[in-house]
């Protein structure tokens, strides 16, 4: 369990692709767990489906994992029913039901230290940490605290080290207001985040920082370690995170003025919560629109918030749960001394058992004939419904076929209207005698595309790369096709950095983000570059996106903008910075999207990562641009194995 203060262990929706992978795990998950051969592996596919369903209908997810739970005790699988009991406490924490958090939470402690496990201990006490914090128990969620970093350090669990260090820096700065030690252990955990190049934990550990100088007064620095959080926003698929964060960035908005923004932030937080059923964040939102409504004078609506949050304030927490806890945690230790008197009263009977169990032997041989016999019964019965079932399945199974058949002729129509909408590899060939493009969509039809133009004796060249893949993001796609022609072709607007401007402002209007309804994140990452033929002079303008270029046999990189083209976390006039340079005979330029450096693969399956790919181009920058692209396409070959491609691949390669 992670926590920040901008959020608990556990900023707008995911994206739309992601929606369509999570729901293809919850469905692979449920086939698994129907046709599971070994009870091992339906014991965990029944967990994991309870995890992931948390997110969309706590009730069923608390379903699966005490199906999980009950499967494991039959079978006497005690390793899997503790990380089944575990999960089930997070699901039970994340609604706000800390008594019944707390008796999973205990009942996995016992276990960890019976086993003397100490990774697992030190997991545990990370989670028990995290909950005597919200229950106002700082002390104590200190001491649980501590004793998980020191276990992490102990076995170099570097993996989840960083989470613990952030969870006590959250103490020391939400409970006991020492803002020294609190940031003393958000910037170890960024130290650690860092070296693991782990985004995601860089992200909650930039957020910590800022909201350390967001309780110091110090709202300037706040807001830059939020921007900078900002940047790697979509690097997670965790919707509690996004939503605490969201949350807390409106705080900061209401704190500096920015009201209109401030309730931008809170509602989206409040509707990621409704559908997963945080009531702690419903509880918090709900306050924070109370008096920012009051600040405005509008006392109707304030009052009208300020009753919701006390509505669920009182279902998460009140003096009857405070005492059924204090029961639990009493009950627990009494339970430590009744567990060693009972292991002393067990090895007296078994003395008694080994001579019961020799007069149960004869019994149980009786019974062994009884069952085979009934057992051939039931096998012949069952041989008959499975005849007749697999009947059904087959015309069902036809059925379906055909379905998908349909379903698949759509999507390849689709990708040739795509084609023959956008520009053709063959036109930058025919300026640039050596030159390639690699396109390789994840899915039928391509997220990533490239654009070319020809004005005068200047040449317009751009990789695009749309949010998500597949059918979503060719719907964005085509868009960026087309606005892109009107901009350049019909416009004659050929510098980068104007280009990229006038593009955000069409992408805002086309997709409606003035209407609150209808906001979505969605937008591009572009880089985008004018060639002059004549004197060889280059611009270069970016969204998100570099240009690789060689120039006297050297690598050099030109970043571009942190902020993409559209998407409603940045605000709607955004300057790009154009960078110009000249190029000589034999230079290369290289645009791409991010698609290679984000493959999975290896024998560590970890990311490909930028350092990689710009060895690769050293290792290849004299070869013919033919030769280039077929090494490239080799090497993401090699590297991703037997994994799936993880996202559109686009590069284009220019020798001047």
């Amino acid at each position: 369990m992670q926590y920040i203060p901008l959020t608990v262990v556990l900023v707008l929706s995911c994206l739309t692709s992601q929606v369509f992978a999570q729901t293809s795990m919850i469905d692979s998950l449920k086939n698994v767990a129907a046709q599971a051969e070994s009870d091992s592996v339906k014991i965990e596919s029944l967990r994991q489906l309870g995890v992931l369903m948390s997110d969309h209908d706590v009730a069923m997810a608390i379903d699966y994992v005490n199906q999980s739970i009950e499967l494991a005790k039959a079978h006497d699988y005690e390793v899997l029913e503790a990380d089944a009991i575990n999960s089930l406490g997070i699901i039970y924490y994340g609604i706000g039901d800390y008594e019944q958090t707390l008796e999973c939470f205990l009942k996995v402690q016992a276990f960890q230290e019976s086993r003397g496990d100490l990774k697992g201990m030190s997991r545990i006490y990370n989670n028990l940490g995290l909950l005597f914090k919200e229950l106002g128990r700082y002390e104590k969620s200190i001491d649980y605290l501590e004793k998980s970093v020191e276990l992490k350090l102990r076995t170099s669990d570097t993996l989840t080290l960083s989470s613990s260090y952030n969870n006590l820096g959250v103490v020391y700065q939400e409970g006991l207001k020492d803002y020294k030690r609190a940031a003393e252990c958000h910037n170890k955990a960024l130290i650690i985040d860092r070296r693991n190049e782990d985004d995601y934990g860089i992200f909650v550990s930039l957020a910590n920082i800022g909201l350390n100088h967001f309780k110091l007064g110090n709202l300037d620095s706040a807001q830059m370690y939020y921007n900078n959080a900002v940047m790697l926003f979509d690097k997670t698929d965790d919707r509690y995170v996004k939503a605490e964060f969201l949350y807390e960035f409106g705080l900061l908005n209401a704190a500096l003025g920015q009201y209109d923004r401030a309730i931008e932030k809170h509602n989206l937080s409040i509707e990621m919560a409704k559908k997963a059923d945080i009531k702690l964040l419903l509880k918090n939102n709900y306050e924070g629109l109370s008096d920012i409504y009051s600040k405005l004078g509008d006392y109707k609506k304030a009052l009208q918030f300020h009753k919701m949050y006390s509505q669920v304030n009182r279902e998460i927490f009140n003096a009857d749960q405070s005492s059924k806890i204090a029961d639990v945690e009493t009950n627990y230790h009494i339970q430590t001394k009744q567990n060693e008197i009972e292991l002393l009263r067990k090895e007296a009977e078994i003395k008694d058992l080994k001579i019961y169990n020799d007069q149960m032997a004869f019994y149980w041989l009786i019974g062994m004939l009884v069952l085979v016999v009934f057992i051939v019964v039931l096998q012949y019965r069952k041989n008959v419904y499975r005849t007749r079932t697999n009947k059904i399945l087959k015309q069902k199974n036809q059925e379906i076929i055909a379905k998908n058949q349909n379903i698949m002729d759509s999507i390849l129509y689709a990708k040739n209207i795509q084609e023959a909408i956008l520009a053709e590899n063959d036109r930058l060939k025919s300026v640039f005698e050596d030159a390639f493009v690699l396109t390789k969509p994840r899915d039928i039809v391509n997220g990533d595309f490239y654009w070319f133009a020809e004005e005068g004796s200047h040449v317009v060249i751009a990789a695009v790369d749309c949010t998500g893949h597949g059918i979503p993001a060719a719907f964005l796609n085509v868009m960026g096709n087309s606005l892109l022609n009107q901009i350049v072709n019909e416009e004659k607007i050929i510098e980068p950095a104007e280009i990229l401007r006038e593009l955000n402002i069409r992408v805002f209007k086309n997709l409606k983000y003035d209407n609150v309804q209808s906001k979505s994140n969605d937008g591009m990452d572009i880089g985008i570059c004018l060639f002059n033929r004549r004197n060889k002079k280059l611009a270069f303008a970016g969204a998100k996106r570099p240009l690789y270029y060689f120039h006297n046999h050297e690598l050099k990189v030109l970043k571009g903008d942190h902020y993409p083209v559209g998407g409603i976390l940045y605000d709607e006039h955004r300057v790009y910075h154009q960078h110009e340079l000249v190029l000589e005979a034999s230079d290369s330029i290289y645009l791409f999207t991010d698609g290679i450096v984000d493959q999975f693969g290896g024998k560590e399956n970890k990311k490909y990562m930028y350092p990689r790919f710009r060895e690769l181009l050293k290792k290849i920058a004299t070869d013919p641009m033919a030769k280039q692209v077929e090494a490239i396409e080799e090497e993401i070959s090699r590297w991703q194995g037997n994994n799936e491609q993880t996202d559109d691949i686009l590069m284009i390669g220019v020798r001047i």
